[in-house]
């Protein structure tokens, strides 16, 4: 007897691979901007503090810190939603 498997695609929020690239996403894009910045000569000192590179690290780190909440805080919310 052989088995019939569905080939039903997951919502977008059930991949973890998704949602964890959207919560790290804005960090990892700031520093590789002011990397590509620094690259072709443009200082980047010169940026207001919302732009350094201490804040995209900093953001970074909580970010990972808590990622493992985050997606399961994601992925709940998400689902409540779409089950009302």
């Amino acid at each position: 007897m052989a088995l019939v498997e569905d080939h039903q695609e997951d919502p977008w929020w059930e991949s973890k691979t998704i949602v964890a690239s959207l919560i790290l996403g804005l960090p990892v894009v700031g520093l590789a901007s002011l990397g590509a910045l620094s690259l072709i000569g443009v200082d980047t000192s010169v940026f207001p503090a919302m732009f350094s590179v201490e804040f995209f690290v900093t953001d970074l780190s909580l970010r990972l810190l808590t990622l493992p909440i985050g997606v399961i805080l994601i992925r709940a919310f998400i689902r409540s939603m779409t089950n009302n």
